[in-house]
């Protein structure tokens, strides 16, 4: 496993902090390792003290100095850690321990620059496609991993699922990790000679900075939904987040879906040549899939999508050509991902005939509109991700093509999560399915009855609707009662191992308790 420190390298703090502006005069030392972590400090570290969102990394710069960082980099901007360093740093001489305090200007925003720089700047050696939006960032990042792979580029991968080279990830704990840790991987994949990387980047992640010191070369929108307004307020504050990964970087092409609001947007501000627009716009026909209306303002469009008894056969016209994708995906939406990622490939400069190679038999990701057939019956499940309302409503639609019977929706909301989300999911999961189980999502800290209280304030036929807590038992009754015809949409934790409920991590996956029912062995 790659660990943040494994390497230790020294650096010269006066190399690491020149042409950025500091309170006091920065001292010649050697640093041998850097952290935001008091726990992953090593003797010899720089600990850089960030504002978190529910703690101050200043409270811990004692523990830092305790376990050997030599110099603590402060916000000289934040009136806290003014404070307390005044405090710290009397502390600590009373107890015979040095550290040298360096107040640095807009560190909150610099450092991920000042990451990059310990790191020897690894992003410069690496190609870099960054993918954003409310739904679709896991699935673009695994089809390019895939596609790059196909065409034997060394690829590697940072995003909801992990991170690592190829599709073989290892847990991390957010979309994108912080700075220090963003900038440590990407070392890591330029020492395994790694010739790619495709990197989810959150919101969250631009607004805080942390990919600030990354050279991105692409960058790809999906959508913009809602999702976050507890953290951005806004959507408006929400998509200008989104859009910071289009205008504050250097980018060799802009990826965007013209059918997005914020999309649009984001072409009237961008130079068209480094713009590559894909476009699904489209009506349904039972007979002829999906038929794209005839525009040719974009670069990449669908011509035509049929469901295949294996997935989707997709027809797509490009500026390098036809592509024809027969993929084990399902799934309207996936048609868009799809598109996206045969996009990014053009902007990385591949000719039609190595994207048609790249795109044939595209795989979906577990718990990502995965398809699961019992064994021992006909029932019929899929489990997906979906935690937004435009996530469920895509899925729900794509699930009607692939059923003559009932659709069962069983699904919950997340707590300490953005709580405007979960009328409007009540109000889709009631309008497209025909079966409506509510359970618990990852209730965290709150409580549960509230939360299912909420989601059905968005839904008017309570007959339909039935409220089971415990997700096994919720998941269970409704593989049970479905009929051969039917279809059993789980959603709302896709790949997850895990069930947060207050503070305690408790193993559970719909994954394997859906293989577990159907007698389905891997």
């Amino acid at each position: 496993m790659m660990t943040i420190n494994s390497k230790p390298v020294g650096m010269a703090l006066t190399d690491l902090l020149l042409g950025f502006k500091t309170v006091q005069s920065v001292p010649n030392i050697n640093i041998l390792g850097i952290s935001i972590n008091s726990h992953h400090v090593i003797p010899g570290s720089l600990f850089v003290a960030l504002q978190g969102l529910t703690t101050h990394g200043i409270d811990f710069a004692i523990d830092a100095v305790k376990t050997g960082a030599v110099a603590v980099l402060y916000n000289s901007q934040d009136q806290y850690s003014q404070k307390q360093v005044d405090l710290l740093s009397k502390q600590i001489k009373s107890q015979l321990m040095e550290v040298q305090w360096i107040g640095v200007d807009k560190l909150d925003q610099i450092n991920g620059e000042i990451a990059s720089r310990f790191f020897g700047e690894p992003s410069k050696a690496l190609t870099i496609i960054g993918v954003t939006g409310t739904d679709g960032k896991t699935s673009v990042t695994h089809l390019l991993t895939q596609a790059l792979m196909k065409l034997n580029k060394a690829t590697a991968s940072i995003g909801t699922l992990g991170y690592d080279v190829g599709n073989k990830r290892q847990a991390t704990s957010h979309t994108t990790p912080d700075a220090f840790t963003l900038q440590s991987y990407l070392s890591e994949f330029r020492e395994q000679r790694c010739e790619y990387v495709v990197m989810e980047v959150s919101s969250h992640a631009l607004a805080q900075h942390r990919v600030n010191g990354c050279h991105f070369d692409i960058a790809v929108l999906t959508n913009l939904g809602r999702d976050h307004l507890d953290y951005h307020g806004t959507r408006e504050a929400y998509g200008a987040a989104k859009a910071r990964l289009f205008q504050d970087f250097e980018l060799l092409a802009k990826v965007v879906n013209v059918n997005d609001e914020l999309g649009q947007s984001l072409c009237e501000q961008v130079d068209a040549s480094v713009l590559i627009r894909f476009s699904v716009k489209s009506r349904t026909s039972s007979q002829a899939g999906l038929q794209m209306s005839q525009s040719n303002d974009v670069e990449v469009r669908l011509i035509k999508s049929n469901v295949t008894d294996r997935g989707l056969h997709i027809e797509v016209a490009t500026s390098v050509g036809k592509i024809f994708a027969d993929t084990a995906l399902i799934g309207h939406f996936n048609i868009e991902n799809t598109l996206a990622c045969i996009s990014t490939l053009i902007g990385l400069g591949f000719d039609g005939e190595q994207i048609q190679l790249a795109v044939t038999d595209l795989k979906p990701i577990p718990g990502r509109m995965e398809w699961f057939k019992g064994t021992l019956n006909d029932t019929v499940a899929v489990v997906d991700f979906a935690h937004t309302e435009q996530a469920l409503q895509a899925c729900l639609n794509s699930c009607r093509a692939y059923t003559t019977g009932k659709i069962w929706c069983v699904f919950g909301c997340g707590g300490d999560r953005d709580k405007g989300k979960r009328e409007g999911m009540g109000r889709v999961a009631e309008q497209l399915a025909d079966k409506v189980i509510i359970t618990d999502d990852n209730p965290r800290t709150e409580s549960p009855k509230q939360i299912v209280s909420e989601i059905l304030s968005g839904i008017s036929n309570r007959e339909k609707t039935t409220v089971i807590h415990d997700r096994l038992a919720a998941i269970e009754y409704a593989l049970s009662e479905a009929s051969a015809d039917d279809l059993v949409v789980i959603t709302g934790k896709g790949h997850e191992l895990e069930q947060v409920v207050g503070v305690e991590h408790r193993p559970f996956s719909d994954r394997q308790v859906v293989q577990k029912v159907l007698g389905i062995t891997e």
